[in-house]
This record gives C-alpha cells, sequence and structure tokens, in this order.
C-alpha cells in the first residue's frame, strides 16, 4: 500500500513539473515575441539567451543545431526554432505551442493597428517607436555577445581555432554589414562600391566552401566517408516521426483556415498561395515583402496602397517574424476587403495559421536530416564553424539595427547623430551588465526601453 502511495506521488511530482518546465517555455516563448525587435536573424542571442543561459531548457549543443536547421530553410526563423526548442523539450505539444506563441504577439498587434489605422494616421505607432529606440539597442548588445562568446568558445579549443573563427566572423561581417555601417556613417561613395549578399547567398556560398574543405581533407586523408549505421527498426521509428509532425502541423493549419474558406470568396487560393509564399521566403523579412507582392500585391488579392502605405510600416516596426505579420496583415486586408472586420480576422487566423504551420514543416524535413546524419564528417565539420558564420551574419544585423533606429527616430522627427549616441551607449551598458553583474535579460531589456524613450524625450 506504502509503495502504491509512493508510485502514485513520484508521478504526481513529475506531472507537476512537466506542467511547470511547459509553462517556463511558453513565457519564455511569449516574452520573445513581445520583445522581438529586428527580425529573425537578430532573435538568434535572443533566443539562446533565453531558453539556453537563463531557463536551462535545452544545451548549447542542441540550440546550435536547431540554429543551423533554421538558418538554411525558408519560412519564418524564429518560429522555426521555437518549434525546435518546443519538440525538444515537450515533444509534439510543445513543438507546436512554442511556435504559436513566439508568432502570436506581432501577428495580434499586426492585426490589432491595422484595424485601428485603416485610413488614419500612422502616429499612434509613435509610442511603439519610442519603446524600440531603447531595444534595439539592447538586442544588439545581445548580437555583440552572441560574437564574444563564439571567441571564447573557439579561443578554448586553440589558437588555430580562434584565429580562423575570428577570420571568418569579419569575413561574413564585410560580406554583409559593411556596405550598411558606411552607409550609416555618411560615407556614401564608399558604400556604393561595396557588395552586400544576403543572409541566405552567405550561407550558401559558406556551405559550399565547406563542402570543398571536406572534399579536399577527405582526399588528403584518404579516408572512406563512414555511413551511419542505424537497424531498420529505428529507420522506421525516425521516418515516422517526420510524418507524424507533418500531419500535426497539417491539422494544425487545417483546423485553423476553415473559417476562411468558409467566408472569404477566393479563401483556398490565399491559403495556396499562403504556403508557396512561405516555402519560397528564402534571404530573411525584406526578401518576403518581394515574394508576398508578387503573390497578392501584383495579382489584384490586395491594394498596393493598403500594402505598402499601411501593412509594411507596420510589421516593420512590431516586434516578431514578418513573415508572420506580413501574411497576418495580408489575411487581414483581404477579409476586410472583402465582408467587413469579421472576415478580415478570418482572413488573418488563416494566414498566421499557415506561416506558422509552413515554417514548421520545413524545418522539421530539415532538421531531420540534419539529425540523422549528424555522425557524418561532413556535418560535424557544419557543426564546428556554423557559430563563426553566424556570428559575422549577427554583427552585421547589428549594424541594421543602429540602421533601423535612426530611421526609426528620423520618423519622429530626430536627427542621426543623437540617435546613434543613445544606441551606442544603451549597449555598452548592456553588455557590461549581461556580462559582469549576472543581472538576467529582464532588467537590462525594461531600463533599456525606458531609457531609450526619456533619451529621445530629452534631446
Amino acid at each position: 500500500m506504502e509503495q502504491t502511495a509512493n508510485i502514485t506521488s513520484v508521478r504526481v511530482n513529475a506531472k507537476s513539473r512537466e506542467k511547470s518546465g511547459l509553462a517556463k517555455l511558453l513565457l519564455s516563448m511569449a516574452k520573445i515575441g513581445v520583445i522581438g525587435f529586428g527580425g529573425g536573424s537578430a532573435l538568434i542571442p535572443v533566443i539562446e539567451e533565453e531558453v539556453v543561459d537563463e531557463q536551462k531548457l535545452i544545451s548549447k549543443k542542441d540550440y546550435d543545431e536547431e540554429v543551423v536547421s533554421a538558418c538554411v530553410t525558408p519560412g519564418a526563423l524564429p518560429v522555426e526554432i521555437a518549434a525546435g526548442v518546443g519538440r525538444k523539450t515537450f515533444g509534439l505539444k510543445g513543438m507546436i505551442l512554442a511556435a504559436l506563441l513566439m508568432a502570436l504577439p506581432g501577428a495580434f498587434l499586426t492585426v490589432l493597428l491595422l484595424s485601428v489605422l485603416s485610413g488614419r494616421t500612422d502616429s499612434s505607432l509613435d509610442v511603439i517607436r519610442y519603446i524600440s529606440i531603447g531595444l534595439g539597442g539592447f538586442i544588439s548588445s545581445l548580437l555583440a555577445n552572441y560574437a564574444y562568446k563564439t571567441t571564447k568558445t573557439a579561443s578554448r579549443e586553440g589558437r588555430k581555432t580562434l584565429i580562423a573563427s575570428v577570420i571568418i566572423m569579419i569575413t561574413v561581417f564585410a560580406l554583409t554589414g559593411l556596405k550598411s555601417l558606411f552607409s550609416l556613417l555618411g560615407l556614401e561613395k564608399i558604400a556604393d562600391s561595396l557588395i552586400k549578399l544576403s543572409t541566405f547567398q552567405v550561407l550558401m556560398l559558406s556551405f559550399a566552401i565547406l563542402i570543398a574543405v571536406y572534399a579536399v581533407q577527405t582526399f588528403f586523408k584518404n579516408k572512406k566517408q563512414k555511413s551511419v549505421k542505424t537497424d531498420s527498426k529505428s529507420k522506421r521509428v525516425s521516418y515516422s516521426s517526420i510524418i507524424i509532425e507533418t500531419a500535426a502541423w497539417l491539422g494544425f493549419a487545417v483546423i485553423l483556415t476553415v473559417p476562411a474558406i468558409l467566408v472569404l470568396g477566393d479563401g483556398i487560393s490565399y491559403i495556396l498561395k499562403g504556403f508557396a509564399s512561405s516555402f519560397m521566403s528564402f534571404g530573411g523579412g525584406d526578401a518576403y515583402l518581394s515574394v508576398a507582392d508578387g503573390l497578392f500585391v501584383n495579382t489584384g488579392m490586395v491594394k498596393e496602397n493598403d500594402f505598402y502605405g499601411i501593412l509594411v510600416p507596420i510589421a516593420n516596426v512590431l516586434p516578431g517574424s514578418i513573415l508572420s505579420k506580413i501574411l497576418t496583415g495580408v489575411g487581414y486586408l483581404i477579409g476586410a476587403e472583402q465582408s467587413g472586420v469579421q472576415a478580415g480576422i478570418a482572413g488573418a487566423l488563416a494566414g498566421f495559421a499557415i506561416s506558422v504551420a509552413a515554417s514548421g514543416m520545413v524545418f522539421g524535413v530539415v532538421y531531420w536530416i540534419f539529425r540523422t546524419f549528424e555522425n557524418v564528417s561532413f556535418f560535424q565539420l557544419v557543426s564546428k564553424w556554423i557559430r563563426p558564420i553566424i556570428s559575422g551574419l549577427l554583427l552585421g544585423v547589428m549594424v541594421t539595427m543602429f540602421k533601423t533606429n535612426v530611421q526609426t527616430a528620423g520618423a519622429l522627427g530626430y536627427g542621426k547623430a543623437g540617435v546613434l549616441v543613445i544606441t551606442a551607449v544603451i549597449t555598452v551598458a548592456d553588455l557590461y551588465f549581461l556580462n559582469r553583474k549576472k543581472t538576467g535579460n529582464l532588467i537590462p531589456l525594461a531600463a533599456s526601453a525606458a531609457a531609450g524613450a526619456l533619451a529621445l524625450l530629452a534631446i
């Protein structure tokens, strides 16, 4: 009897811990969704700081694998990483809920502001603009901190690894951020002479180089690639897992798109185009705007003035994935134009579901491939050098964050010099507190948002 009671107690405690852990995961995803200014790549260190360092939900190695898979797939990058973290910690349930909560804040605010700002000026966005200045500095500190941690990790592996990592970071930054840096400094002539590659182009170039390095190493070492040994049973389990995940995403999408199919005259067309646009969204948020333009604006589903005059400015000033915000907003605009606000909400719900489900499906397949062949030498090579590559990309994103702050403050009537100083001071201060004071990220985050707004008002 006593033994039965002990077993019951253990089960209750385990279930309680699981609920507590799931709540911690979902709160973390929602928090990042709210503060996630700067686009997908900018959120890589933000998510790492929260789920690896703060909450300790997954290991750094597992997180890096999620990032590798997300960076080489189309879709909403932060949503994909959230799905990976959720699945690693709580399976299918965690995967869908984590991805949903990562995308929800930005998508919800997009619909809210679309319904409020239709036919009005964008002065109502000023509060968000003031807050975003400080948050831009905070996120910049996390981007710089990611690169700093990369050099620390490389130094522990030896001087050669450290030197190679620094060279990779500088090279990637030169290809992605140097043009923006010179432009930000007002050196337009130099900026015009430089090239700027997209994140996707840099990743593809990096993978091509790694393939070449792997081929040369294999040739000179005269080693044959060992295949990964898996028995038929483990293969069946592995195949079944990706099939179940894909079915879960499709079921999630079907449930949330039914209202749009029933209400919108061209609901099925919009849903199909939404999936197509998500699968075509290589290269980040800015690249997705061109995809959405071709599929929704040029085809007449959304008016050009509504898309570029209202939706794009709202999406750019709000946190979260550009893909999720734009696709949700397009659904709202289509529905509201046809039958009013209720139809708009149905369209927005469909767009939101598509953006999350499509991202989750594609990411799941790529991550499954990566995990299946993780012991293959080439994938080990990728795992070793992907972090310096990402660090270089994020340093370029940091320049973009500074540039975005200048543009945001310009819309409020402030000059460039003062905004750059404010952003730089906040970035350096946050770096100090994150690394020296060990305060976590919540206090610097709140202080940065307040300091940025107050500093602007003071000047």
